[in-house]
């Protein structure tokens, strides 16, 4: 079975999530940038969410992993990560931006979302 508990269920679809926003970021960093209120266009910066992209793919690559491996451990430690990850995006989006904006929304997603997986996933581990 694939998906023997919910937990394992979640950490796919946070994982192809991860994997998505870090295929974007890796080939429409412009755009990934705009859609999360940071618009750049200069290379460096472009550079910059380029590598944040890929510290996303590479996550939902371990996370991933550890799923098919159904090891409920390691996937709590992925989430506290995800949430920390999401957690600092969120902060250094929000001191850029000064102000709150429907942009911010993503990172409160990741924030919530990772939260949510983490809380499952200790609960299972009871």
């Amino acid at each position: 079975m694939i998906f023997p508990s919910l937990g394992i269920a979640l950490s796919f679809l946070a994982a192809f999530a991860l994997l998505g926003i870090g295929v974007l970021a890796l080939f429409a960093p412009g755009r990934l940038a705009e859609a999360y209120g940071l618009p750049v266009s200069d290379g460096p910066a472009l550079g910059f969410v380029r590598a944040t992209g890929a510290r996303d793919a590479i996550l939902a690559a371990a996370i991933l992993a550890t799923a098919l491996r159904h090891d409920l451990v390691e996937l709590t430690v992925f989430a506290a990560l995800g949430l920390l990850l999401s957690a600092f995006d969120l902060a250094i989006a929000y001191a850029h931006l000064r102000r709150l904006r429907r942009e911010l929304l993503a990172h409160v997603g990741g924030i919530v979302g990772f939260s949510a997986l983490l809380i499952i996933l200790m609960t299972e581990l009871r």
